[in-house]
């Protein structure tokens, strides 16, 4: 794997049933009581595309459950440099993560986490062998709630890793949003091992609209919302006001 293979690894590492006891309930977070409508990102290195991120969110009883699909692709000419094929399950109780399963292949690597409510802890099962969330209401990365905004430590769903976090105060900012610029929040995300995240993320009051990621070599991922995006006709609807 090259360098920027790596780097590419790196920040994706860092990007969403109960058995015995349920998790202590969120003052606020995911929940059944309010179903997000479905997401869909386009992700680029620069100008150049990736490919796309797609959140689809459900209700199963008292739960909110997500599955999220990624498949990237990285080529210079008709070599391909980097492929990521990322597949997650959430479960969400209370505002809180009760259960996940995530799989992930990137180039010919494998990988696959899963984690669930047991004895008052979130019981982990990575690559590295078992492990444990003590928190009382553990959480993953789920840009698309702003209420990630009030966490201080983030469960990495492809890996099963701790990542202890701070988020800035909101800021002005302007976003392009289905081609039109935005006026918008923006929010910055650090943290992680040796401070390797570093991610701010965008929002138009609750509804999130990207993220821009600082690699390890100078270049920035960035998601923005897709065509089929609901976010996608803000942009939209203010040119046709024009």
């Amino acid at each position: 794997m090259n360098n920027h293979s790596r780097a590419v690894l790196a920040l994706l590492l860092a990007l969403s049933t109960p058995i015995l006891t349920l998790p202590v309930r969120a003052a606020e977070g995911p929940s059944a009581n309010a179903v997000p409508p479905n997401r869909s990102f386009d992700a680029f290195i620069g100008d150049r595309s990736l490919g796309t991120h797609r959140y689809q969110f459900g209700r199963d009883g008292e739960a909110l459950t997500l599955r999220s699909e990624a498949q990237f692709e990285f080529k210079l000419g008709f070599l391909t440099l980097f492929s990521y094929d990322h597949v997650a399950e959430e479960r969400w109780t209370g505002g809180c993560l009760s259960r996940f399963e995530s799989r992930t292949e990137v180039n010919d690597k494998r990988f696959k986490v899963e984690g669930h409510w047991q004895d008052g802890v979130l019981a982990l099962e990575t690559q590295d062998g078992a492990a444990e969330a003590p928190e009382s209401c553990a959480w993953t990365f789920p840009y698309w709630d702003r209420a990630i905004t009030q966490r201080s430590e983030l469960i990495n769903i492809q890996d099963g890793k701790r990542a202890e976090v701070t988020f800035s105060a909101p800021r002005p900012a302007e976003l392009e949003v289905g081609g039109v610029p935005q006026a918008v929040e923006a929010l910055d995300l650090k943290g992680g091992e040796e401070g390797k995240i570093d991610i701010t993320i965008y929002y138009d009051g609750p509804l999130w609209l990207g993220l821009d990621s600082k690699l390890e070599n100078g270049r920035t991922l960035r998601y923005r919302p897709s065509e089929s995006d609901p976010a996608f006709t803000l942009g939209s609807e203010q040119a046709s006001a024009q």
